[in-house]
């Protein structure tokens, strides 16, 4: 019998008989805690300020220095080299994509807000519809940082400098991902004259390439500092090296078109800005031609221009009789631009063509050219697939139904004087498609470009001046003065080096003059070869996707 004091020598100790417990096999069977909240809301946090930081650096906005950090953020939360960094493990899988998807929608958000406005207002939607339409928008482009950032990802994990990639990558996807409202990183510099001039020779994505490569070379810094690296002098060198070389050609370039300017011939064009509003014009549309009339008229006296510009759908009527329309202003002397409506070729179903036409007249008042504005507001001028579902424009009565032009021929301008240039006009968001422009450029070659549109459709957001500071860029590509004038502002005399002489505000009637040279001949690199960053871009980032870099991928030292 046992003793009270304990076991006997024959009793089995626990410690010698009792079989061991198999720790790591309860360990490996038990869940994994949960992070704490914190650490789970981390990259969502980190990822919103880079989306904030973005929009904000961005036309509109336009607080630029924030376009050469806005994305180091995010490429922390993507990056795989750092691993677990920061306490939250890099994505994978679904957590990826939605984790790239949100900081992609939310800057599109940020930065393109107003677009719900426009639905709303001019498509005549509610508020919740609008809204809908306006997220499929915002989520659609949300996509392009998604991609994005898995090519970051994958190329990263092939063992290629985090600034490479990213520079190739942000190229290829932007100048190849589809967008409604064309628009590039690199529009963040539209005020700051010396940083745009590279765009005659790639287009807006040679400032991308600058932004993106000064936020590759911060980042790059950072992560390999983290991981104990050396500080990583290719990155900064080649950053650095495409900033001075960016300063130096924008210094160059500022000069040499300054003294071409000085040696071209030049004409006065008046712009007229009669703060129309969106459907005021057509409530009595000679009320608004009287009005532009009596502006034309005070102009003609005091101001003396070549040429008057009124904005699209000025005469906000049919116009099948041109010669009809010199009864509207029997008092002018001057060539006028105007928009108006025109009736085309019948359609399939028996109703004849309505296009957005923009109009030009001699010193006589006689109409001797006209444009068919080529590229149509999605929802304001058709509705997609509009055509083969009529019913969608019973759900939409405010939408258009009008037809595209097929053809970019300059106009003529003739003057009282007998002088003779050629305009290629381009009528609304026209000039902000890049590759329209090109193409009207390239087969006109115009003396000057002249814009007309109405910015209305967007009330008092910040559009007006994101469309003006898109539209600069075609300025610097093409090395000629644009001249925009709108219904409600922002009207602007934009020069051949991309700066703004001269601008309206909006919602407030008012008009324009200005001595235009005339600067037809001036041929680009990009001009003729159009916006090869991206193709690039693209092509670079295949072969990352493709091929293996040695060394691997490091990791952050234990």
């Amino acid at each position: 019998m046992a003793s009270a004091e304990g076991p006997t020598d024959d009793s089995p100790t626990p410690a010698k008989d009792a079989p061991a417990k198999d720790v790591s096999a309860t360990d490996a069977s038990a869940p994994a805690p949960k992070p704490p909240l914190a650490i789970r809301l981390r990259p969502w946090l980190i990822l919103t300020l880079s989306a904030v930081l973005m929009f904000l650096g961005f036309a509109g906005f336009g607080v630029w220095p924030l376009a050469f950090v806005g994305l180091v953020p995010a490429l922390y939360v993507f990056d795989p080299v750092l691993k677990t960094h920061g306490g939250f493990a890099r994505p994978v899988g679904r957590a990826f994509f939605w984790r790239a998807w949100f900081f992609g929608y939310l800057s599109y958000v940020g930065g393109f807000w107003w677009v719900e406005y426009t639905i709303r207002t001019f498509g005549g939607f509610p508020l919740a519809i609008s809204s809908l339409f306006a997220s499929i928008f915002w989520g659609f482009q949300g996509l392009e940082f998604a991609l994005l950032a898995w090519v970051f990802r994958r190329a990263r994990e092939n063992g290629w400098p985090a600034t490479l990639v990213v520079v190739a990558a942000y190229l290829g996807v932007e100048g190849l991902f589809p967008q409604l409202f064309e628009h590039y990183y690199g529009n963040a510099f539209f005020d700051v004259p010396i940083l745009i001039q590279v765009a005659d020779l790639g287009g807006p994505e040679m400032c991308t390439a600058l932004a993106i490569g000064v936020n590759g070379a911060i980042y790059e810094t950072i992560a390999d500092r983290l991981q104990g690296k050396p500080w990583p002098r290719a990155a900064i060198a080649a950053a650095a090296g495409y900033v001075v070389f960016t300063l130096g050609y924008g210094a160059w370039r500022l000069s040499s078109e300054a003294a071409r300017a000085e040696q071209a011939e030049t004409i006065r064009i008046s712009a007229v800005q009669a703060n129309l509003g969106l459907f005021e014009r057509f409530d009595d549309p000679f009320e608004g031609v009287r009005r532009q009339r009596t502006m034309s008229d005070e102009l003609e006296r005091t101001e003396h221009p070549d040429l008057l510009v009124w904005p699209e759908s000025s005469v906000p009527m049919w116009l099948d009789r041109p010669a009809s329309f010199a009864r509207m202003i029997p008092d002018l002397e001057t060539p006028l631009l105007f928009g108006a409506i025109r009736h085309g070729e019948p359609r399939e179903d028996g109703d004849r063509r309505m296009h957005n036409t923009a109009f030009i007249t001699d010193a006589d008042r006689q109409i001797i050219d006209h444009y068919d504005k080529t590229y149509l507001l999605t929802f304001g001028e058709y509705i997609p697939f509009g055509d083969q579902f009529p019913f969608v424009y019973e759900l939409s009565p405010a939408s258009g139904q009008f037809s595209p032009g097929d053809d970019v021929e300059p106009l003529p301008i003739r003057l009282r004087d007998g002088r003779a240039y050629r305009t290629s006009v381009l009528v609304c968001y026209e000039d902000i498609v890049s590759g329209f422009v090109r193409r009207a450029v390239r087969e006109g070659d115009p003396h000057v470009l002249l814009n007309i549109t109405v910015d209305s459709w967007f009330g008092d957001t910040h559009e007006p001046w994101v469309h003006l500071a898109l539209a600069q860029f075609r300025a610097v590509e093409h090395r000629r003065w644009l001249v925009r004038t709108t219904i409600t502002g922002v009207s602007a005399f934009v020069d051949s080096t991309g700066q703004v002489r001269a601008h309206t505000e909006v919602f407030e009637p008012a008009t324009l003059t200005h001595d235009v040279p005339m600067l037809a001949g001036a041929t680009t690199l990009y001009g003729l070869i159009g916006p090869w960053p991206g193709y690039l871009g693209a092509l670079l980032t295949l072969y990352f996707l493709r091929r293996r870099r040695s060394p691997p991928v490091g990791t952050l030292p234990a």
